[in-house]
């Protein structure tokens, strides 16, 4: 990567992020430095941290995917391959970019409430038991998680709060997601626009542990369709309260944190300025998408 943007003519300050390091310190001190472009090589936590720190400014981020799903990178048409990736983000050009944020946290993606953060705190569980340590051990790790939340199914007692109108309902996940999200045929969390200035809501009926193996199954198969189990609505912003509890644990973009009840949440319109690829103007993610060139990294 350093190759492929230094014969760009690109000045470049490269920095390693090693477990422990205080990710958004480091951007604050590039920012102090007159970095005018921070780029993210990792995963979509390192894209949310870095985003973070850049978002509601005129300096742009870049990103080079190096972690598992790499939603955000696929939705601006960025190659996975992370030589491509360096050559499309040489090239590139500036987009504006929607975020969400949820009690001031931002998220680029998605947050999440119910299964999956009761899913992450049983897999880890399993791996401070010291599952961690070789890949077998992880898979079982992974297993352990899926079974305890299968058996002691989660569920939330919510009321959303939209625009002076509440509701009451009793789920096991929520979905609130940066602009809409497919949730069908193999592409979850895949999007067709980043700009669209709305957060799209996805909450699961009630349901037994059994209907939601059946969901699974349907979902495996491709047969299965978001409207026999989600209730899904679109909002600029919405309150979610949480029935006797001060805390609520959160997934944000795949990260958990443990936030204040009730939740904020809202659409932070065009807040991020990326630098996408020419195929990310060219497909439907981008086509309202105004560009201007990149001179400077």
């Amino acid at each position: 990567m350093r190759d492929i943007l230094a014969r760009a003519d690109y000045a470049l300050d490269f920095h390693r992020i090693e477990k422990g390091d205080d990710l958004l310190e480091t951007c604050r001190n590039c920012l102090n430095s007159g970095a005018r472009v921070l780029v993210a090589a990792g995963g979509d936590g390192t894209v949310n941290a870095v985003a973070s720190s850049v978002v509601n400014s005129d300096v742009r981020l870049g990103v080079i995917p190096a972690g598992t799903l790499n939603h955000f990178a696929r939705d601006l048409a960025i190659p996975i391959d992370p030589g491509a990736a360096a050559h499309a983000l040489a090239a590139g050009r500036e987009a504006s970019v929607d975020v969400g944020a949820v009690n001031g946290r931002i998220f680029i993606n998605n947050s999440v409430l119910g299964l999956y953060p009761v899913y992450r705190a049983a897999k880890e569980a399993f791996e401070r038991k010291g599952l961690k340590s070789t890949r077998l051990g992880r898979f079982f790790a992974v297993i352990g998680g899926l079974l305890r939340v299968f058996w002691r199914l989660p569920h939330l007692h919510l009321r959303f709060i939209v625009n002076g109108t509440d509701r009451d309902m009793r789920t096991a996940f929520v979905l609130v997601a940066n602009n809409e999200h497919e949730l069908e045929d193999w592409n979850i969390g895949r999007r067709r626009s980043l700009g669209e200035g709305l957060l799209w809501v996805y909450a699961l009926r009630p349901c037994s542990r059994w209907a939601l193996l059946k969901f699974f199954v349907l979902f495996v198969f491709k047969r299965f369709r978001k409207r026999d189990a989600f209730d899904v609505f679109k909002v600029r912003e919405l309150h979610i309260e949480a029935r006797r509890r001060r805390h609520i644990r959160v997934g944000v973009d795949g990260e958990i944190v443990q936030l204040e009840n009730p939740l904020y949440y809202e659409s932070l319109p065009r807040a991020l300025r990326v630098i996408a690829p020419a195929a990310y103007f060219e497909g439907k993610a981008g086509m309202n998408a105004t560009a201007t060139e990149i001179e400077t990294i």
